[in-house]
Order: structure tokens, then C-alpha cells, then sequence
């Protein structure tokens, strides 16, 4: 039996980046006061924690793709990992704060981390190794995360001590991650900036990629990088609401019932998409809902989480969303694993694909209750998993994530053609129709102009590489 080193377990990711994704531009999300980890909060927050994968075999890949019981275990397997409490460095952070943890996902980088890294990085390299576009060894890799790790940047020890000094209780130690939208594991950062000579290389060939383009080789099925992504990449793309003393309106509250699922992945309601307007709202507090405090005093729950890990081949595509419900549906089958967590974990729902097609003949799983009911009614030929808080737009209740990110890369249309394109999206989405993923699935890499912010890790990547050889070429230094 041949084996495969894949990571089980790490939004769209808003952005899942895999970063930015195919959804559009979420109009219920409010502002994001704190979209980057600053020096400031990563200093105090620590190293950025590896998703430690499981390996799984062609026959474990071929089991999940034909047991909707066994690829729920796995998603459930993988929230756990990435829930995990996980101790943050700094000791001195108030003694109202008795935990002085964050879930293991909290503690991943920023799209801004990596433009930091990869200046500093590919500055040390020198002039000779540049022009080489010599890969950094393993000693400098594990250099520039260390430095990350302590670094201040502009900022003074002052600045910092005056940071920490804000952090009053475990609400405020959460909020040292902020609350952007997409965040990656160190193994994905780790094999860009590894990789970064072949992501620069493709710089101007996206826009010539078709659907039949053939991959590297049959050990690669990427367009722009040397290798795939290793088991121990991971992404995530979170959904935040304002919820605070200021603003206590309440979370949105979307119905995942299989009479409302039954409905909507039919096209029956909003053209196939989520609701945009009348949303009921319930109040929840920080147990019935993941709530981070920012600098500011500014309070935001979580309401919706991708997490993509690359420890199947394709992936493995995670989301959940809150729910006061969390028992039912989606919630139904949580383990002990998630329930020792302890509240707000609770609260929240799961599905989760593994592959385009569904075969898995049963239509309900092999689950009783409203979990199979739920399974039931969206149950076809091709898989479902969608998020209300991520996905927006039309038909993006009817989708499976793999359709939209098999097109990361894709420059030659703008998203929302991409979106409308029946070639492209065959099946609202769920079908594949290239013959190879030129950025591996992620939307991080590039992405079409859309009216939001994305991460473009490639667009650093040769911005960097052109500001040297621009001031090399003409005998200067940056």
C-alpha cells in the first residue's frame, strides 16, 4: 500500500487562502479594527504553533471520500488540533488573566508577517545569492522565525511593555491575534519563502494558464511552485462580528436546518445563496461565542472559521459556524474531544469534503436525527460544504469550496466572472475542471482584482526581488 506524507487537519478562509477565495465581498462583516499581528502583539504571543498533521494513506483518502461518517471524524479531528489551548510567551500579562492561553490556530501568521520575513529574508541573502535566486538553507528558515518571533520592528520596549499593560483579562490575551481574516501555518509560510524562486518565475505566466494547462508532473499538479505544499500546511479564514458593550445587537443566526438546506441548495431562495437581509440575532457573551478584545477595548466574536489542511492530497476543507443551537445538525455528532474544550466550542457547527464527487451512497451517512436529515438534503453527486458567514453571494449556498479554490491563480477574469462563468463553475461550483491547481488550491497566492483586501504572497514575493534588481543593476542597494 503506497503511503502519502498529508497533514490531517488547517477559510477560506474569507481569504482561505487559502486565502482569498470565491466569495464575495462580505457586507455583513464589520470593521476589522486589528487585521494584522503587529511586532507589538507577536512578541507576546510567541512562536507561531505547527499543526502537527496526521499521514494518511491512499486508502484512508479513498475511506473519507466514500464514509460521510469517517470524513466528519476527520474534520472534527482537525478543529480539535486547531482548537488546542496553546500557552502564550509572554509571562508578565496580568494577573487577571489566570490562563494565558489561545487556541493554536491564534497564534498562525499574517499575510504581513510574511512581506516582513520575506524583506528580511531575501535581503540577507546577499547580492550574489540573489541574483541566483539561491533558495535559503534550513538554518536561515529557521532564522527569520525566530527573529519574527521578538522582533519590534519601529516600535520600543516602552511601546511594548504599554501593549501588555492593556491585556486585562483572557478576552484581551485572545485579542493579541487581532482579527484578520486569514491566517497560515507555519509549515505554508515556511514552503513559500522556501519556494519563493519558482512562485517568481511564474510572474506573468497566470494570465496564460487554461483549464487543459498539464501540471509540473505527476508528483506536482501545481503551475508555479517546485513541489506541493507540505502535510503541515494549513490556512485559515475566519468571519468576525462586532460584539461589545458599544455594539450588542447580537450574532446573526443563519438556519442550517434540511428543510431550509433543502431549499437553498435547490435554488429556491436567494438565488442559491445565503440570506442578505432579515438575519435573526441572539445576544451571546464570551462563553456562548469566541470573543477577542483588541487593543482599542474593541470586542469581536467569531462567527464562521475555514480551516484547509494539506494532509490529503486535495486537501482537507474544514468549516464551522456559531450557532445557540450547537447541538443540532452540523453540531450533532461532536466529540468528547471538542466537548472537553469546554464553552464557547460548543456553540459551534461543522461539515467538511475531502473530494469533488460524493460516493458515499447513502444519502443520510449513517447518522440518525437532524445530522442526517441535514446530510440528506444536500446530498448528490458532487459534495456540499458552505459557510453563511464566509460564502456570500449567489449560489454560494450550493457549493463545496474545492470548485471555487481548484481556480486559485486564475488571473484572467475578475472573481465575480469567474463566479458566473458555467465552464468554470459547472455544478454551482463543485465540479473539477482543471487539469491542474496552479497555486495548489491557494487563493493567497493571486488573486483577480476584487473590491477587498486580499493576500497576494506572490506580488510580495517580485515586488522585493524587483526593488533589488533594480538597485543591483544600476550598482546600488536598497
Amino acid at each position: 500500500m503506497r503511503r502519502r506524507t498529508v497533514v490531517h487537519g488547517a477559510l477560506l478562509f474569507a481569504a482561505l487562502a487559502i486565502g482569498a477565495g470565491c466569495a464575495a465581498r462580505d457586507s455583513e462583516n464589520t470593521d476589522s479594527a486589528q487585521p494584522a499581528i503587529r511586532e507589538l502583539e507577536r512578541r507576546a504571543l510567541g512562536k507561531a504553533q505547527a499543526y502537527v498533521p496526521d499521514h494518511y494513506t491512499l486508502d484512508d483518502e479513498a475511506r473519507f471520500a466514500t464514509s460521510k461518517k469517517a470524513r466528519r471524524e476527520l474534520g472534527w479531528r482537525v478543529l480539535g488540533k486547531v482548537l488546542k489551548p496553546v500557552k502564550v510567551a509572554e509571562d508578565a500579562l496580568t494577573a487577571h488573566s489566570t490562563t494565558k492561553t489561545v487556541p493554536l490556530f491564534r497564534t498562525w501568521l499574517g499575510g504581513d508577517e510574511f512581506s516582513r520575513m520575506f524583506a528580511k529574508l531575501y535581503g540577507d541573502l546577499g547580492e550574489e545569492r540573489r541574483q541566483m535566486r539561491a533558495a535559503p538553507t534550513k538554518s536561515e528558515l529557521d532564522a527569520i522565525f525566530a527573529w519574527n518571533e521578538t522582533s519590534l520592528g519601529a516600535s520600543t520596549e516602552a511601546d511594548y511593555f504599554a501593549r501588555i499593560a492593556k491585556v486585562a483579562d483572557q478576552e484581551g490575551v485572545d485579542g493579541l491575534g487581532g482579527n484578520a481574516r486569514v491566517s497560515y501555518s507555519p509549515g505554508y509560510i515556511r514552503h513559500f519563502l522556501e519556494d519563493y524562486a519558482a512562485t517568481a518565475a511564474c510572474d506573468g505566466k497566470l494570465e496564460s494558464l487554461e483549464f487543459a494547462t498539464p501540471p509540473v508532473s505527476a508528483e506536482n499538479f501545481t503551475n508555479c511552485f517546485s513541489s506541493e505544499f507540505p502535510a503541515e500546511a494549513a490556512v485559515i479564514k475566519a468571519s468576525w462580528r462586532r460584539n461589545d458593550e458599544l455594539v450588542d445587537v447580537g450574532l446573526p443566526v443563519h438556519d442550517t436546518s434540511a428543510d431550509m438546506l433543502k431549499q437553498r441548495v435547490a435554488g429556491l431562495l436567494d438565488n442559491g445563496g445565503w440570506p442578505r437581509s432579515g438575519v435573526p440575532l441572539r445576544k451571546a457573551g464570551s462563553e456562548d461565542a469566541y470573543t477577542v478584545k483588541l487593543e482599542g477595548g474593541e470586542g469581536y466574536s467569531l462567527v464562521g472559521l475555514h480551516v484547509i489542511t494539506k494532509e490529503l492530497r486535495h486537501w482537507v476543507w474544514v468549516t464551522m459556524w456559531w450557532s445557540p443551537n450547537g447541538d443540532d445538525d452540523f453540531g450533532q455528532d461532536r466529540p468528547e474531544e471538542i466537548r472537553a474544550l469546554g464553552n464557547p466550542w460548543g456553540h459551534y457547527k461543522m461539515s467538511v469534503v475531502t473530494d469533488f464527487d460524493e460516493r458515499d451512497p447513502d444519502p443520510r451517512g449513517g447518522f440518525d436525527g437532524t445530522l442526517g436529515d441535514a446530510l440528506a438534503a444536500v446530498h448528490g453527486p458532487r459534495t456540499w460544504t458552505s459557510n453563511a458567514f464566509i460564502e456570500k453571494g449567489d449560489h454560494n449556498a450550493q457549493t463545496n469550496c474545492m470548485g471555487c479554490h481548484q481556480h486559485a491563480g486564475d488571473l484572467k477574469r475578475p472573481l465575480e466572472a469567474l463566479i458566473n462563468d458555467e465552464s468554470a463553475f459547472p455544478d454551482h461550483g463543485r465540479v473539477r475542471v482543471r487539469a491542474a491547481f496552479p497555486a495548489d488550491y491557494s487563493w493567497a497566492f493571486a488573486t483577480p482584482a476584487s473590491p477587498d483586501d486580499k493576500d497576494r504572497l506572490q506580488k510580495v514575493v517580485v515586488d522585493r526581488i524587483r526593488i533589488y534588481d533594480q538597485a543591483e543593476n544600476q550598482g546600488a542597494h536598497p
